[in-house]
């Protein structure tokens, strides 16, 4: 992951949970400094643990260098992981899994958070090719699958949608002329197909 929108900050960070986070994917590193700085949003009493990996090297030695992360290290799914964390944080990385290893990896990070699991990704068939980033090109930024809200359901997470900034759909498409995406953002809560991205939360146990 090496970005996503802001207006996902107020919907992922009230959810983390625990002492302990795993930024799964954690790109340059945008999760650790907002959990760092906002941690009191989560109702936690200090800053959490954050680990993190990614599978682009030069990802890995960027968020290395970071105070908000205790440990960053290089990793490509679907190895197996080590350790567990009280919230496993995946926020745009499912989607750059091969479609054959998707239910593996979902099963590892399920199996790595202790308490829960946050999964964010878009809410609709977006396949790409890996785009050039400000650094370099990154080959696991390529969109390879679709992890839809029913597949997710059926996994026990609670789902929802946000935000109608980019998803193409004429709605979409007409609100953003008519210059109303922004103050109708709450609108993919009543209508989730219209949501640019799916906000999957998980418990393991209750928090």
């Amino acid at each position: 992951m090496g970005s996503s929108p802001s207006y996902l900050d107020p919907v992922v960070l009230p959810r983390i949970v625990g002492p302990t986070i795993l930024d799964a994917g954690c790109g340059i590193g945008r999760w650790g400094h907002l959990i760092e700085a906002n941690y009191w949003e989560a109702g936690l009493d200090e800053p959490p643990l954050v680990d993190g990996f990614d599978a682009f090297e030069e990802n890995v030695e960027r968020c290395r260098g970071f105070d908000c992360y205790r440990h960053v290290w290089h990793h490509m799914l679907p190895a197996t992981l080590e350790g567990e964390w009280d919230t496993v944080l995946a926020s745009e990385l499912i989607e750059h899994i091969p479609p054959e290893s998707t239910t593996e990896v979902l099963d590892i990070l399920e199996g790595a958070a202790r308490r829960r699991i946050i999964i964010t990704t878009p809410n609709w068939h977006y396949l790409r090719a890996a785009p050039d980033t400000p650094r370099d090109t990154n080959p696991f930024e390529a969109h390879l699958t679709s992890v839809s809200r029913k597949t997710l359901a059926r996994r026990g997470y609670r789902v929802r949608s946000v935000g109608i900034r980019y998803r193409p759909s004429r709605v979409g498409a007409a609100l953003r002329r008519l210059r109303l995406a922004g103050p109708l953002e709450s609108l993919p809560r009543a209508l989730p197909p219209l949501g640019d991205l799916i906000v999957a939360v998980k418990d393991k146990a209750p928090p």
